[in-house]
């Protein structure tokens, strides 16, 4: 059956008295709900008033149920019960299911899983679901916990904290780097067509974007590998390929990129179940110490 709120008293009032019944005293309940004492006389009197019976009786020594008072209340503290065992089951599910995190398949691969062991050996019970995707995915319509996201920090409704700052730089393969004889103006960039945040890049750096040759491979996943073998330039944030820049499959390319990459704790507009925050507070212990290791190439 549909209730009809329209017919019901307000809940505060409901609540109010609840606690008065239950404390047989106004002091008591007030207290217990932190309010006042005269506030919590008022929702009684506006209760009785709305059913149209005492359901107190007031004296010098506090307060006592009348046999509708009484009627009342049992069903409320039932009601209330059974919402309170409601919500707490909810709670207990919410704690107990994954850390939902999306953020993209090269920062999850080069920065968070070289490290997850030592979340895992500090919180052993916390599991965390990660979907690397390079769409920008809506975090409360999905049921995504954290984002870990690329830009400027602005995402509407969300909240956002920096965890690293990068260099943006053009990459390319040892074999062009190290020849002398490479024009850099005939190598392609490894560009996708409907991707802006590259040029975006290039053009911050003074490269006029609709002059250079561009090459798009097809997935994004695939942009830094075949740079690899030496197909053409990639832009790509330095922490993003410290790997390769450790094994020198990649090397930095003599083009000025000016861009800074920074990257952000995303979440939703609400406090973080305990599990969610204790991931994101790993996450900003050891952020700095990404940020360190991704300035590898500065010193090769």
């Amino acid at each position: 059956m549909a209730l009809d709120w329209t017919k019901l008293p307000s809940l505060t009032a409901l609540r109010a008295f609840e606690a008065a019944a239950r404390a047989k005293s106004f002091s008591a309940a007030a207290r217990s709900l932190n309010v006042t004492h005269a506030a919590v006389a008022q929702q009684v009197r506006a209760l009785e008033e709305f059913i149209g019976m005492q359901l107190l009786e007031r004296s010098a020594r506090g307060v006592s149920l009348t046999s509708e008072g009484q009627e009342l209340a049992k069903a409320l503290a039932n009601g209330f019960a059974a919402i309170a065992e409601g919500i707490e089951t909810l709670q207990e599910k919410n704690r107990s299911r994954p850390v939902r995190v999306t953020t993209t398949a090269y920062f999850a691969e080069a920065v968070i899983f070289p490290k997850i062991a030592e979340f895992w050996s500090t919180a052993p019970r916390i599991e965390i679901s990660f979907a690397p995707t390079d769409e920008a995915i809506d975090l409360v319509a999905e049921g995504f916990d954290l984002a870990i996201r690329a830009g400027d920090g602005n995402w509407p409704d969300l909240k956002c904290r920096l965890l690293i700052e990068s260099p943006t730089r053009a990459f390319a393969a040892p074999s062009l780097v190290d020849n002398p004889a490479t024009n850099w103006d005939e190598v392609p960039w490894l560009i996708p067509s409907d991707s802006l945040w590259e040029r975006e890049a290039l053009e911050e750096s003074g490269i006029d974007t609709s002059a250079i040759k561009t090459l798009a491979i097809g997935a994004p996943s695939l942009e830094i590998r075949a740079a690899e073998e030496g197909m053409g330039l990639v832009v790509e944030s330095e922490i993003d390929v410290r790997a390769q820049l450790k094994a020198e499959t990649l090397k930095i390319a003599p083009i000025s990129i000016t861009n800074m990459s920074r990257y952000f704790i995303v979440t939703p507009p609400w406090k973080p179940r305990p599990a969610v925050a204790a991931f994101i507070s790993w996450l900003e212990s050891v952020g700095p110490g990404f940020g360190d290791e991704a300035l590898l190439s500065k010193d090769t």
